[in-house]
């Protein structure tokens, strides 16, 4: 073989290697990124969902909350905010679970605690209400979670 042939397929093999590190290295950018967001996401749910729980145990700011919603009494203003703290915990496990960023184990185990909630005696009321202010997609799958527990009319 001549010296420039081999030149050539060293020099293609050299290439083809520096297209696989760079697809790798997009793959891992991409990664990357998508753990940053998950972790944002899950930053800004948290946050939220400590606020609802103020809400649900401070009797001044659930009288200001009864007001503000236009609740007819403090006692299902601080139910409404105990739902809706843990229903925004779901709906984070719900968006990282689509993103392929929590372990299916772990969503299973959040399906199986929408079941039991749907199966409590204030569910049905909170979630007439509450439904419309989760994503669409959450809550198609609260209400699948609803239909597997059986024992939810809407």
């Amino acid at each position: 073989m001549k010296k420039s042939t081999i030149s050539l397929i060293v020099e293609i093999i050299g290439a083809v290697g520096v297209i696989a590190s760079l697809i790798y290295l997009s793959i891992q950018i991409n990664q990357s990124n998508k753990v940053a967001k998950a972790e944002i996401t899950k930053d800004l749910y948290l946050a939220s969902r400590q606020v609802i729980m103020e809400f649900a145990s401070n009797d001044n700011l659930a009288e200001i909350w009864t007001e503000m919603r236009k609740f007819e009494s403090q006692d299902m203003a601080k139910r409404y905010a105990f739902y809706q703290s843990f229903f925004r915990l779901y709906e984070l496990q719900h968006i990282l679970n689509k993103e392929g960023l929590l372990e299916e184990n772990m969503a299973i185990s959040y399906g199986l605690i929408v079941r039991m909630f749907s199966n409590t005696e204030w569910f049905p009321e909170y979630w007439k209400k509450a439904q419309k202010e989760f994503n669409p997609d959450f809550v198609g799958y609260v209400e699948e979670q609803i239909a597997i527990a059986g024992n939810y009319k809407q």
